[in-house]
């Protein structure tokens, strides 16, 4: 796929180009699954600037024309361009049970670009299913700050998207186990949400889940998460504190400590800069078809 260069001028935040708000892109889901999965329906969620959210189907093997929003959008007297999204990960089966084993599919393919051109975006997914694992769970404070500084809670921020990845997992494909692949759960990103009590009301905490080995009950090494800026319009979020934060930490790490300690993972919100918007807040640069 070809991007072509679409005009903006940043002017003390805000843009001009030649988008009309309400503006829509087509894409073309394809994609491949296990034979268990060929005949089902499989639910998509992408997600773009701003919390824009949008829930999608597929049928595997065949084309999946769907068209989502595209071009200027605005919150309040604020303009933002959705030009980016990212694909969810699976969604956990309805039947997961906390504590038990469950087999998590991962997606070849994580994220695509629009830039308002005659051509539709083509995503292929290659669902592939990881061994299987339990899930441990790490608390995550909206509510930390120092020096007097505004928590994320204080300034309204309850969904954050994230990626987890762990280098140890292994691909199963169709039923066949794939040597020499160990790069699961990679592909996919989720949201990291303040969770809710059985009333409705929100905690001031949310959770974060890592891979559990079934026989060990010990976490996989190497696991990572990382915190999608890109398509956050009005904040940017760090996992730490104001002298001392980062976008990635070490998610197998900071499990242990929880494990040893009960220390949380704290995190550090603050107002996204004018001169700094989002990549997939604005029309984007040409690049190649990889990225």
């Amino acid at each position: 796929m070809t991007h072509n260069l679409l005009t903006i001028i940043l002017l003390s935040g805000c843009f001009i180009t030649s988008a009309l708000a309400g503006d829509r892109g087509w894409v073309n889901f394809t994609g491949m699954a296990p034979q268990a999965y060929e005949k089902q329906q499989q639910p998509l969620t992408v997600f773009a600037c701003n919390n824009t959210a949008v829930s999608l189907d597929m049928q595997w093997g065949t084309d999946n024309i769907r068209e989502v929003p595209f071009g200027l959008e605005f919150a309040g007297d604020q303009p933002y361009f959705i030009s980016k999204y990212y694909i969810a990960s699976p969604p956990l089966p309805n039947q997961f049970v906390s504590g038990t084993p469950l087999i998590l599919g991962v997606l070849s393919q994580d994220h695509f670009r629009l830039d308002g051109g005659p051509e539709m975006a083509e995503v292929f997914m290659d669902y592939r299913l990881l061994k299987p694992v339990q899930l441990g769970f790490l608390p995550v404070s909206y509510q930390s700050s120092e020096r007097g500084e505004a928590s994320c809670l204080d300034l309204g921020i309850n969904q954050i998207p994230i990626n987890i990845r762990c280098p140890e997992f292994e691909y199963t494909a169709y039923g066949q186990k794939i040597t020499g692949q160990k790069k699961g759960l990679g592909k996919g990103i989720g949201q990291l949400a303040r969770v809710k009590t059985k009333t409705g009301e929100l905690k001031d905490h949310g959770q974060l889940f890592i891979p559990l080995n079934v026989a060990s009950q010990k976490p996989l090494k190497d696991c990572t998460v990382e915190i999608v800026n890109d398509i956050m319009f009005a904040h940017q979020v760090f996992f730490g504190k104001a002298s001392d934060h980062q976008s990635i930490i070490n998610l197998t790490q900071a499990y242990e400590r929880h494990q040893h300690s009960g220390e949380s993972v704290g995190l550090y919100c603050r107002p996204r800069p004018v001169d700094q918007p989002a990549a997939g807040c604005v029309p984007l640069q040409p690049l190649n078809e990889f990225d």
